[in-house]
């Protein structure tokens, strides 16, 4: 079913659907703190998963950046999947697309609590942290063999 979707970046114009999602879950993040966010291309980037119809049904915030334990690594603050009929294949979706991405790290690590505001988003002592998330380790491509 995964073809009925369409997964990418996103745009303005999807970014007011996108926000609904996060208010299910975090419905105190602050609108004018996610505007900023959409607009932040140097720092965040933002997947958001599409059905047919048009409508946004998930969305991954990520970032990548050095993690003095995990080298190399692809934070992912906010997964968010609004389906209860599809949700498996949603979530494989983006997921995949964040693996794609992935290119060059050592882990993923999807937040378990998200967070409630920017300031929790940028800060870069959570994202020193080991402690919170689930890691996933990139496989990475063997080396071929030089004899």
């Amino acid at each position: 079913m995964t073809s009925a979707y369409r997964v990418g970046k996103m745009d303005e114009q999807l970014a007011f659907q996108a926000f609904g999602l996060v208010q299910i879950l975090v419905p105190d993040f602050p609108p004018a703190q996610w505007a900023q966010l959409v607009r932040d291309i140097s720092r965040w980037s933002i997947l958001v998963l599409e059905d047919r119809a048009g409508y946004v049904r998930g969305l991954a915030t990520y970032r990548i950046g050095t993690h003095a334990i995990a080298g190399r690594l692809l934070d992912v603050p906010m997964f968010i999947v609004g389906s209860a009929v599809d949700d498996d294949a949603i979530a494989d979706a983006i997921f995949r697309s964040l693996r794609r991405r992935s290119a060059g790290c050592d882990y993923i690590r999807i937040w378990n609590v998200l967070p409630k505001n920017r300031a929790e988003l940028d800060d870069e002592v959570r994202f020193s942290r080991w402690d919170h998330g689930l890691m996933i380790r990139v496989d990475q491509k063997p080396l071929p063999a030089l004899l």
